[in-house]
């Protein structure tokens, strides 16, 4: 868990433990955090509810990003 927001930057990988999801930092507005997914997901989030993401769930992250990629491009998985 982060002590203070000035801990955040942007790029930054952190995990939301409301959503369960980890995300990057977009921007640190005081208190609050702007965080982003590589689909296109974006909220808005009290520093609190976040901490640092694992190296497991930043994987998933560019693992997700990857994903939503190829739907994108309309490929099949494993093609």
């Amino acid at each position: 868990m982060f002590a203070s927001p000035q801990e955040l930057s942007g790029g930054m990988v952190v995990f939301d433990r409301v959503y369960q999801m980890p995300a990057v930092v977009r921007l640190v507005d005081g208190l609050y955090v702007e965080l982003s997914r590589p689909t296109g997901m974006e909220w808005r989030v009290a520093f609190y509810r976040l901490r640092p993401a694992t190296e497991w769930e930043h994987r998933q992250l560019v693992a997700v990003g990857r994903l939503h990629r190829q739907r994108q491009r309309g490929l099949a998985i494993g093609d």
